[in-house]
């Protein structure tokens, strides 16, 4: 059988963060300009979660402190996932965070 070769391309998707949180591994990357993405393994199963962050006004990129920040927001999000396949009680700070990345999943605006 022959193996099968991939077409490289540069600086489509970046991995933002790996970081270990409860013994669970997970993958925070950013694909082209404007989704954010974790992903990590649980008990042999993927567990993956999105936002889409669009740039402001006529800006056609988003900054690396707006990057920075969507990369903590969607890591809050796989904390509370996690949190909650653990059966963790979350704290309030932690609802508040999990409360906020449901709601603007798709539709969140970094305002600096």
């Amino acid at each position: 059988m022959e193996e099968l070769k991939g077409k490289e391309v540069k600086g489509y998707m970046k991995l933002l963060r790996v970081d270990i949180y409860k013994d669970i591994k997970v993958y925070i990357r950013q694909i082209g300009k404007t989704y954010f993405e974790y992903v990590f393994e649980y008990h042999g199963e993927i567990y993956s979660s999105y936002i889409i962050i669009k740039p402001q006004g006529k800006k056609r990129t988003l900054t690396e402190n707006q990057i920075m920040e969507c990369r903590d927001l969607i890591f809050a999000g796989a904390t509370a996932t996690i949190d909650s396949l653990l059966g963790v009680e979350m704290d309030e700070k932690s609802k508040e965070y999990a409360e906020l990345f449901e709601k603007n999943r798709d539709k969140v605006d970094v305002k600096k």
